[in-house]
């Protein structure tokens, strides 16, 4: 019967076959990318629970220190704080304002004694809703301090809007943070990654980060639709040949 219905609709055939290869080719791609975000969520669970890297003790590379927790110590460097915009909150909306998008505050750490810089994302603020180019007024430590997070390669990206690249560096408010521009705009030597604060400063930033493994449901409802639609083509198909043969 198979065969019959092949032959006498090749060009349904194909469009089906198309859809259904389709679907299951894009189902097992989301299942994959849950499959990468848990075990991402493990690798840095297990090394969060590992002894504290400290930033000051070399030059470390994204290898070694990637997901580890680290301390570091050292001056912020204030005036050099960059503002990375469109960011959600952590947690997905502010308890307090009600607010979805805000900014991360990204400050440059001089680190001491070995006099490098390192990138703190120190938390989320939120926008003006009235003023999108007004910054929120920062607590910033003047001495120097001490801080613990999780090292990750970059702050979460977002899509860029046009020449991005253009004196990037020198802006206050930025779409996403280049650490060889910074470096090469400030002329000291970066660490190649950034700090994900985790300590509990009372400077009003919010650093309720969202576990790794959000986003995981989201990937498991697409992998389902993919399926269900490859499904369906295959379903419809059959049923529509069925009944055209029996006319």
């Amino acid at each position: 019967m198979f065969r019959q219905l092949i032959l006498l609709r090749p060009a349904a055939t194909i469009a089906a076959l198309i859809v259904c290869i389709t679907g299951v080719a894009l189902g097992f791609w989301q299942i994959q990318r849950m499959e990468q975000k848990l075990k991402l969520a493990s690798e840095v669970a297990k090394k969060e629970t590992s002894q504290p890297l400290y930033a000051n003790a070399k030059q470390w590379t994204v290898d070694e220190a990637l997901h580890h927790r680290m301390i570091a110590k050292g001056t912020y460097l204030a005036d050099k704080t960059i503002w990375l915009e469109n960011r959600p909150h952590p947690m997905g909306r502010d308890p307090k304002t009600g607010i979805t998008v805000g900014f991360y505050v990204m400050t440059p750490m001089l680190l001491s004694g070995s006099k490098k810089i390192l990138w703190v994302n120190r938390g989320w603020v939120p926008r003006d809703g009235l003023d999108r180019e007004k910054l929120p007024l920062l607590v910033t430590p003047e001495a120097l301090i001490e801080v613990e997070g999780v090292v990750f390669e970059h702050p979460a990206r977002v899509m860029s809007v046009g020449n991005e690249d253009l004196k990037a560096e020198k802006r206050k408010i930025q779409q996403n943070l280049s650490i060889a521009n910074q470096e090469a705009y400030l002329g000291i030597a970066h660490l190649p990654f950034i700090l994900r604060e985790l300590s509990d400063s009372k400077d009003g930033m919010s650093r309720d980060w969202a576990p790794l493994t959000t986003g995981v449901e989201k990937h498991q409802g697409y992998a389902f639709q993919w399926f269900s639609l490859a499904t369906l083509a295959f379903v419809f198909w059959l049923v529509s040949g069925v009944l055209r043969k029996k006319t």
